[in-house]
């Protein structure tokens, strides 16, 4: 009984501190689990819960890629120091002298094949736009105010509007600073659109969108 004991317990200490590898016969000291030599994964790597610190610049990304062989079988590390891009890009623009208060339809040239483009922020800087009154003077017209991203059905590209539809500054002295949000598609999924309706209420709910 003392025998079979001591032989388990050798075994355990053995497996405990040996090195595990798959697709190499010298695996690297101090990883809990080496693949070729070249894919390591260690304790520290966790899909439960997020890190309390925010990502640094030198943080990495991980995919597995599609086209790979076998299908979506390899594991690859996006550096985001070296893209052009990123998933999420962050662009300010500064519009002026333009017509009145008149952004009517800015091409911002990003393909809408490739991207998602979102206003983050407007802010008018400059002179007021002019209210209009009825023909009896019983009210005061303040006119439709919009500013949206939209995709024109000609050139396929992510166009700006920010203007009054129905009213007008005084001078062409409005200035317009938008910040614009770039999503890159390949990493996000575009959900179908949901409509509510309010029934003459100001308060109720959206559903939520189906897969979330």
């Amino acid at each position: 009984m003392k025998n079979t004991i001591l032989v388990f317990s050798l075994l355990f200490v053995q497996f405990g501190f040996a090195q595990v590898g798959i697709g190499t016969t010298s695996p690297t000291a101090g990883f809990e689990l080496e693949v070729d030599g070249s894919l390591l994964v260690q304790s520290e790597f966790k899909v439960e819960s997020f890190p309390i610190d925010a990502i640094q610049d030198s943080d990495k990304f991980v995919f597995r890629r599609l086209s790979s062989s076998p299908a979506n079988g390899e594991v690859v590390i996006m550096d985001m120091t070296g893209l052009d891009r990123a998933p999420v890009n962050v662009i300010n623009y500064v519009f002026n002298n333009v017509y009145r208060d008149n952004l009517e339809s800015v091409d911002l040239q990003f393909d809408a094949d490739s991207f998602v483009v979102g206003i983050s922020n407007v802010r008018y800087v400059g002179g007021v736009i002019e209210k209009g009154t009825s023909s009896n003077g019983s009210y005061t017209d303040i006119g439709q105010f919009i500013s949206r991203t939209f995709v024109d059905d000609v050139t396929n590209t992510w166009h700006l509007e920010i203007r009054n539809r129905t009213r007008d500054a005084a001078q062409n002295d409005i200035t317009y600073y938008v910040t614009l949000i770039v999503y890159d598609k390949k990493y996000f999924k575009i959900l179908d659109p949901i409509s509510v309706n309010f029934q003459g209420e100001t308060i109720d709910s959206a559903p939520i969108p189906n897969g979330l």
